[in-house]
């Protein structure tokens, strides 16, 4: 039986990790995740691409709308992708919206968005024909 994991709308709000574990409960032989989401909140999306990756079943992604920011990560989760030819495909550099703090503050949240713009390099690296540059 083929479990549907919907990824719709703004990680960390409308799509969280509690969200995604209802939906891989259950006996499924294997998932889709549908996608149409602009992105949203880094953290959550790490965590919901690793609960979907750890059931260990195989995993299609549809890319319904758009696929944006740390929605990527989430469909990398997939053995297979599919974008609808209406479907738009964003990723960029981590960025923060809102910081406050001295100096030391912002130079540490620096390097904290260097190291997740690594990471999200990393999930791509192997899996498409561009290099890390």
């Amino acid at each position: 039986m083929i479990g549907h994991i919907y990824i719709y709308g703004e990680i960390g709000k409308q799509v969280t990790l509690d969200t995604v574990l209802k939906a891989i409960e259950g006996k499924f032989s294997e998932f889709v995740v549908h996608i149409h989401s602009n992105g949203g909140d880094v953290f959550e999306g790490y965590a919901i691409y690793n609960a979907i990756k750890n059931t260990g079943k195989n995993i299609t992604v549809h890319v319904e709308g758009t696929c944006a920011s740390i929605a990527t990560l989430i469909a990398s989760a997939g053995s297979k992708i599919i974008m609808n030819l209406k479907s738009a495909w964003m990723t960029h550099n981590p960025r923060i919206t809102s910081m406050g703090g001295d100096a030391k503050d912002l130079r540490n949240v620096a390097g904290q968005l260097d190291k997740i713009k690594s990471q999200l390099i990393d999930s791509w690296v192997g899996r498409t024909t561009l290099t890390r540059e």
